[in-house]
C-alpha cells in the first residue's frame, strides 16, 4: 500500500470513527479486531496488517499477525494470546535446537546465551487469512517451544511446521498502551 493510499484509508477510518461517535458515544479503539489491512502504529511506528493465522493448542487458540512496517521496510509477528501481547522478529536459527528435542525446564545456548524452555507443545493451524510471501495452509500441524532468555527476560520462540524448516523468532512482551489501530 501507498503512502498516498495509507493516508487516504486513515482519514477515511477517522471520519467513520468520529460518525460512530457523535452516534453511538466514544469508541474504544483498543477492543476492535486487528484483521488483514488493519493499519496502527506500535510504540510511533506505522505499520499495515498483511495476514492472520490462528492456532489451536487443544486447550485454547492463539494468533499471529503478520506486520509490514513501511517505515522501516520490515515485517514482524504480533502474536496475541488471551490479553498477553508479544512483537517477535524472524532471527537466523542455525544453533537453534528443535523443539521437538526439549523439554519443559530444560536451558539451552542460543547465540551465546543461555535460554530457559518455559513450554513445549503442538498446535495446528486452524485459521489462515491474508497475504504471505510463503505458502501456509490451514490444518498444518507445528510443534512449538516458548522459552525466554535468562539474561534479559526477553522471548525466544521455536516453530516446526511439519515438513517444514525451523523458523526462529525473538521479541519482548508488548504494553496495550504502545499499539493503537484506525
Amino acid at each position: 500500500m501507498g503512502l498516498f493510499e495509507r493516508s487516504k484509508k486513515i482519514l477515511e477510518i477517522k471520519r467513520e470513527k468520529r460518525k460512530k461517535q457523535r452516534g453511538e458515544g466514544k469508541v474504544d479503539t483498543k477492543s476492535e479486531e486487528l484483521r488483514e489491512g488493519s493499519i496502527g502504529t506500535i510504540d510511533g511506528l506505522d505499520f499495515t496488517v498483511l495476514g492472520r493465522l490462528v492456532y489451536d493448542w487443544g486447550g485454547g487458540q492463539w494468533e499471529e499477525f503478520y506486520l509490514e512496517f513501511s517505515d522501516t521496510e520490515e515485517h514482524k509477528w504480533l502474536s496475541k494470546e488471551g490479553t498477553t501481547l508479544e512483537l517477535l522478529d524472524e532471527v537466523e536459527s542455525a544453533d537453534a535446537p528443535d523443539p521437538d528435542e526439549l523439554k519443559e525446564g530444560a536451558v539451552f545456548d542460543f547465540q551465546g546465551e543461555k535460554v530457559k524452555v518455559n513450554e513445549v507443545g503442538k498446535a495446528r493451524i486452524v485459521l489462515v487469512e491474508g497475504s504471505f510471501p510463503w505458502d501456509i495452509a490451514a490444518g498444518t500441524q507445528v510443534t512449538y517451544a516458548d522459552c525466554e532468555f535468562e539474561r534479559t527476560g526477553e522471548i525466544l520462540s521455536l516453530e516446526k511446521p511439519a515438513g517444514a524448516r525451523l523458523e526462529v523468532y525473538r521479541g519482548n512482551e508488548l504494553s496495550r498502551r504502545s499499539l493503537e489501530f484506525f
